[in-house]
């Protein structure tokens, strides 16, 4: 029982280095460095790697065969390596590399040892924790959890150095803690202060996309819900409905993007984004099939006209891009054939198998997912987004086994 204790505390210092808890930064134009500077920074990936290759260890056959059934992953993540001999950029693939490693390796042990609904208070904690900070640290004067810089000033960055990070992240933490909350009465005060709370962050940071995402969130619940009824002609005219509303709406916002963008002091390029996605496209047309290597592009020679153009680009700011960039078009084939996988079985986990809200929040995971990378390039960068991404699929696949053996036994 105490090593049980010890091994769920060991996980959960893991998800919070992972949510970034401890690499608390005030804003980007204040300072670059966390708090404890750059050591701090530095010394948290190898404390990852001496909590997580110990639990590895204790389970070594569990984990080769969990980590066995995710092919797509383990084939994106060969191509990842093997891109280093093409890269661009080769100090920048290796740092990279390490770290997508390392998420995916805590993505296969989260898979291995614990149920989604485990997981999912796991992450609730790490994300909680992360709102609550946000709130505090930018309150002390001399931290600086808020933008001084003309083109951001007054937009709250929290613990993460920027505002759209820490709307992001409150994406996330919104539609776990409202999942959370209606799928039990247990503190469910709490979980809903929570997300109350996730939602002012939003605000607070100015996010548009983040707000987004919550709104969407919000709207898909009365669907999950018809969704879960039996009657199949129900479940056609709710579906029927909400393509309705949603070319409707395409339409409405289409027709009057100029004015809605302009209300939320952005442009038709989104902030210069759509301008810097026509050369990425041409760069992607150079080195279509294989990329420049996995992060092996922006720091390079290739990129050198881009950034004279778009100073401020660090990335594509779109993850579909960013793929193509990197690994060319095999890397995005096998990324897309891995994402609609997972798109199917949060479909059959909605449709056929769901009983509690909170099996509705793969589907969720995905729609996150989907419109963050619309603006931002997190596919596949050792981050968050990474990590759900990996660890959801895992768990769906690992699942879904279970069911498919229970079911065999069942008719035995």
């Amino acid at each position: 029982m105490k090593t049980e204790r010890i091994e769920k505390l060991a996980t959960l210092v893991l998800i919070l280095i992972a949510v970034g808890a401890f690499e608390i930064k005030p804003a980007h134009e204040i300072s670059g460095n966390p708090l404890g500077g750059a050591f701090v920074a530095k010394s948290l990936n190898p404390l990852s790697y001496l909590i997580l290759f110990p639990l590895i260890a204790n389970y070594w056959k569990g984990f080769i065969y969990v980590g066995s059934k995710g092919i797509f992953q383990i084939l994106l993540l060969i191509l990842i390596v093997f891109s280093l001999l093409w890269s661009g950029d080769m100090a920048s693939s290796l740092n990279y590399i390490r770290g997508i490693i390392r998420i995916y390796l805590l993505a296969v042990y989260l898979a291995m040892r614990y149920t989604f609904k485990e997981q999912i208070r796991f992450i609730a904690f790490a994300l909680g924790t992360t709102a609550v900070l946000s709130i505090i640290f930018p309150l002390i004067p001399s931290f600086g959890g808020i933008h001084t810089a003309p083109e951001l000033a007054g937009m709250w960055s929290g613990i993460f150095g920027h505002k759209n990070e820490l709307g992001y992240m409150m994406a996330w933490s919104a539609g776990v803690f409202l999942h959370l909350a209606l799928s039990e009465s247990r503190f469910r005060w709490l979980r809903l202060a929570l997300f109350g709370l996730s939602i002012c962050l939003i605000i607070l940071s100015r996010s548009t996309t983040s707000l987004m995402i919550v709104v969407t969130m919000i709207s898909l619940l009365p669907l999950y819900k018809i969704s879960n009824n039996n009657n199949y002609k129900l479940q056609m005219i709710a579906i029927s409905f909400v393509l309705i509303l949603l070319i409707s709406t395409s339409i409405l916002i289409i027709g009057n993007a100029e004015t809605i963008i302009g209300t939320s002091g952005k442009d038709l390029t989104l902030n210069g984004r759509t301008d810097l996605w026509e050369p990425v496209l041409t760069k992607i047309l150079e080195r279509p099939l294989f990329g420049y290597g996995y992060a092996g592009f922006w720091d390079s020679p290739f990129a050198s006209n881009i950034r004279l153009t778009h100073e401020w680009a660090s990335n594509s700011h779109n993850g579909f891009l960013e793929i193509m960039l990197d690994l060319g078009l095999a890397g995005f084939l096998i990324f897309i054939i891995g994402f609609i996988r997972l798109f199917t079985m949060a479909l059959y986990r909605v449709v056929l198998v769901a009983k509690k809200v909170e099996d509705y929040l793969p589907m969720q995971m995905l729609v996150i997912i989907i419109i963050v990378n619309i603006s931002e390039a997190r596919l596949l960068t050792p981050s968050w987004n990474c990590l759900m991404y990996f660890t959801t699929s895992l768990t769906l696949t690992m699942e879904n086994h279970r069911l498919r053996r229970k079911a065999l036994l069942s008719l035995a």
